[in-house]
């Protein structure tokens, strides 16, 4: 037996922000209910008054709770929040993790990041990129909780900052072997020690900011 809806999506043909958050949810597992705006104009209607006088779509409501165009882990907070009875048969914990969506959002921003170092560094070797290391570290984590719109697991948040810093120690070693480190340090220790300290602040603050908004559970 199918799961009761959890939520009510308001969509329309030919909108990517429906097609992205429809099937996030599908990705998940959240039951719902769509609703095609464009077929139902009391939908429409319920749009507009939710959406200041728009037909904002997609548009989601949960019990009393409607929101405009948000993200699927969004939705999923406010299904647990304000409709806790509709997960009892559910794997929330499963659902949770994935929507941090998948290992791979958010990597096409270190791989930009750390191509831009290498490119910034091989061309001026005896100018210092500092922070660099650290921000190829952590944009992997900070970019995929941006994806997901809500606070990373905590496993999913260590390992992407993980995935992050191997990045960036990859891209310092073979700066390295290049002699491409060779401008002024701050801290009185090795180029290649100062940035791999770099790296180690950039697996840090990615963690830690992955997790922003987390709640402790009660208990």
């Amino acid at each position: 037996m199918s799961a009761d809806p959890a939520a009510t999506v308001y969509w329309r043909p030919g909108c990517p922000y429906c097609s992205r958050l429809l099937g996030d949810l599908d990705r998940i597992g959240l039951p719902v209910t769509k609703v095609n705006i464009w077929a139902d104009r009391a939908a429409a209607a319920r749009v507009r008054a939710v959406a200041g006088g728009n037909e904002t779509v997609p548009t989601v409501v949960v019990g009393d709770t409607a929101m405009v165009n948000p993200r699927a882990g969004a939705v999923l907070d406010a299904v647990r929040a304000h409709a806790p009875d509709v997960l009892a048969d559910l794997d929330v914990d499963g659902m949770t993790a994935r929507a941090a969506g998948p290992w791979q959002a958010g990597l096409a921003v270190t791989l930009l990041a750390a191509a831009g170092w290498f490119a910034l560094a091989t061309a001026n070797p005896t100018t210092s990129y500092h922070l660099a290391p650290a921000v190829v570290a952590a944009a992997w984590p900070i970019a995929r909780r941006l994806r997901a719109g809500r606070p990373l697991p905590i496993g999913a948040a260590a390992l992407t900052a993980f995935g992050g810093a191997l990045i960036a120690v990859a891209v310092t070693l073979l700066l390295s072997a290049r002699d491409a480190l060779a401008g002024p340090i701050l801290f009185g220790v090795p180029p290649l020690t100062e940035a791999l300290l770099s790296v180690a602040l950039g697996f840090v603050v990615g963690t830690v900011l992955s997790l922003v908004g987390r709640r402790k559970k009660a208990g």
